[in-house]
């Protein structure tokens, strides 16, 4: 996509988010553009990348009976090789969903499911051999969707 984005292809990123198995019928009548023109446009976002993908909001914790964390991790002597180690040890553990490098006083935070601490413990155990400090924070429970961020707030 050449262009930026602009307020019609917004409304269409931010109607998707709410509901992505919307029709492009349905799609079309929400952000007043008949469905052709509608259609081509979220074309040109899938494209571009604007939109990744398409997902069920699977409630991981109701299936499994598992419990979120919240680890922050610092790697005690940080290196390139280290980290780069480290990432590759993470994308091993199936049980981390999310992970993020982070600048500031932790080297990255991460979302994983386990039955509890010492469950979590032990999944994070192999990640010892690089060195690491690790802070756990069990979610009680969430105060805002992850997938619910407010486009038309954050672009005007």
């Amino acid at each position: 996509m050449s262009r930026p984005i602009d307020r019609l292809d917004v409304k269409i990123l931010a109607a998707l988010e709410r509901d992505g198995r919307m029709t492009k019928a349905d799609l079309s009548k929400v952000v007043g553009l008949s469905p052709t023109p509608c259609g081509a446009r979220v074309a040109k976002l899938e494209a571009a990348g604007f939109i990744k993908g398409y997902h069920a909001d699977i409630s991981v914790e109701r299936i499994t009976g598992l419990s979120r964390f919240t680890v922050s991790v610092s790697i005690r002597e940080w290196t390139p090789d280290a980290a780069r180690r480290f990432e590759e040890m993470v994308a091993a553990i199936p049980q981390i969903a999310e992970c993020d490098a982070v600048f500031g006083s932790v080297d990255f935070v991460m979302l994983l499911y386990a039955s509890d601490e010492d469950h979590c413990r032990a999944l994070l155990a192999p990640l010892d051999a690089i060195g690491i400090d690790c802070t756990l924070l069990p979610v009680a429970r969430s105060v805002r969707a992850p997938h619910a961020v407010p486009l038309t707030g954050l672009l005007g």
